[in-house]
């Protein structure tokens, strides 16, 4: 599906800045590991972590990749839209071209996606080493996207049905027609006549046989499967529009010609024009309301500049700090993860989640180590169990980009659970600045999807025309991903704050962001009681 172009171009990770104390010294540290200490009994702490990730490119089996890089082929077909699949089959039934292949031109999709998570996190310290604390993630998702299509070698255009009126009209004449010459041969073939008496293998019912698998190919080329319409269909000049005319002149003259069985003259309706006005691959991306009443498209929201805002996953965390010494300390932290984020949508193509994280709960381990005067070394591990719930999604395998919304259905959703390390050791150039480096290792296991009951999987194969299994969904939801960066720190008396800039440096998965992860950290320390 996806190229293998590697962008060997990486940006440096950049800066963080956080402070915390061991045994009362003053300890800098990166930000990607959270700190040891908590606030001292009575003390209230509110930070604001706002952090951006921004990425258009991605990590795959094959390589890192431009985001867009699936749908910037020589040729827009089957691979990128799966719909096309189908057509493909019935094209080359219907024309006879066995090689046949569909596809709208070149393509090339441009993408870019940021996310910016903002929370506010209040801690409270109930003792001298335990605390409570309450997180709060405001979030906003982004994609920028454009399509463009260069269509000389397109042999596809728009379904007369969906743009031109009088095509009601004109199918309902060529399928009625054809069908009853069908009807009528059958009947001749069933009364005796043509010497077919006992003699399945006559040419009269190899006739009917192959006008049978003709109509139904052309049935399915132009009024789709089951409740999906299909908005592309061949161009009358390409090589298998010209095969398809031929075909159906052949059987015309033998249906009139050989077997008595006139009637059947009408032509077949093809589009006249690659994509464009009135109805161009964007009209198509929303959906066009056509000439008979049916939707012809994919029901995505317009390409563009889409952006969301939504509540995440609001955290309560309790902390506790077991040991405390000059040069060593450990704290152990028990993290609860609410139901509380916006539902995904599927409207959105390529949409990003609001929350990168289900409900669930995370157990954390924390350390710091003070090497020597000046050298600090910092050490997170991180476990986590997301919880089973539901999710609404378009039914369809990994790769596939442009998935009609028929397809869409609510599954059964048990996300993977997830384990990460982060370690930076940091440099402490006077007692309020230090700089050093961050490391972040990050793995979680693959998604299960089922259906809710055996109702939802009988009503999407009844819409899509064909049976998908839910479990199609689990490919590619696995992920390990690297990051490194370089550390900045700066602490006042009251007030601490930072900055940094991270890069995803390797990652394994089917689609994994190449992002890179912007962070500021402020926080106010306060005495409540």
């Amino acid at each position: 599906m996806i190229s293998n172009r590697v962008n060997g171009i990486r940006r440096l990770a950049g800066a963080v800045l956080v402070l915390g104390s061991v045994g009362g010294v003053p300890l800098a540290r990166a930000q990607t590991v959270e700190r040891t200490d908590t606030p001292r009994k009575g003390d209230v702490r509110v930070s604001f972590e706002p952090r951006i990730d921004t990425w258009d490119q991605i990590f795959t089996n094959n390589g890192e990749e431009r985001l867009g890089s699936p749908f910037t082929t020589d040729s827009v077909g089957p691979l990128q839209i799966p719909m096309l699949g189908r057509l493909e089959q019935d094209v080359r039934t219907a024309s006879g071209i066995g090689s046949y292949v569909p596809t709208l031109g070149a393509g090339t999709l441009n993408v870019y996606q940021e996310k910016r998570v903002t929370p506010l996190g209040v801690e409270v310290g109930l003792t001298s080493r335990f605390s409570l604390s309450v997180n709060v993630p405001i979030v906003r998702v982004a994609t920028r996207s454009n399509v463009q299509l260069a269509q000389g070698s397109a042999n596809l255009g728009a379904n007369p049905l969906a743009t031109s009126a009088g095509s009601v009209q004109q199918y309902a004449t060529f399928f009625g027609q054809f069908n009853a010459a069908l009807t009528t041969l059958q009947n001749n073939i069933n009364a005796g006549m043509y010497g077919c008496a006992g003699n399945p293998a006559c040419a009269a019912s190899a006739t009917l046989a192959q006008g049978q698998a003709v109509r139904d190919a052309l049935e399915r080329t132009i009024y789709g499967v089951g409740a999906v319409q299909n908005p592309f269909v061949p161009l009358a000049g390409s090589a298998a529009g010209v095969a398809i005319d031929a075909s159906i002149a052949q059987l015309q003259a033998q249906l009139s010609g050989v077997y008595n069985v006139p009637g059947f003259t009408s032509t077949l309706l093809l589009a006249t024009d690659t994509l464009a006005a009135p109805a161009g691959f964007n009209d198509f991306l929303t959906g066009i309301a056509g000439a008979n009443g049916s939707i012809f498209g994919f029901g995505y929201n317009p390409l563009g500049y889409n952006w969301h805002y939504g509540l995440g996953n609001i955290e309560l965390e309790a902390k506790y700090r077991m040991v405390e010494r000059p040069h060593y300390a450990l704290a152990i932290a028990a993290i609860g993860r609410l139901p509380t984020a916006t539902r995904d949508t599927t409207l959105d193509f390529l949409g990003i989640p609001v929350a990168d994280l289900e409900p669930g709960f995370e157990g954390r381990v924390l350390q710091e180590l003070i090497v020597a005067k000046h050298v600090w070394l910092n050490l997170a591990l991180r476990g986590g169990v997301q919880l089973p719930g539901t999710a609404a999604r378009r039914v369809a395998p990994f790769d596939a980009l442009f998935v009609p919304y028929q397809a869409t259905t609510t599954l059964n959703w048990d996300p993977g659970d997830y384990f990460a390390i982060d370690f930076a050791p940091l440099y402490r150039f006077t007692p309020h600045f230090g700089v050093g480096l961050t490391t972040a290792f990050w793995s979680r296991g693959a998604d299960h999807y089922s259906y809710r009951t055996a109702e939802d999987s009988v009503a999407l194969a009844a819409a899509q025309g064909f049976a998908t299994p839910a479990a199609i969904l689990d490919a590619g939801t696995a992920q390990q991903w690297v990051r490194v960066g370089f550390a900045m720190t700066y602490a006042g008396p009251v007030v601490e704050g930072g900055f940094t800039v991270e890069e995803t440096v390797s990652a394994s998965g089917d689609v994994v962001p190449a992002a890179v992860v912007y962070r500021l950290r402020l926080r106010i320390s306060h005495k409540l009681f």
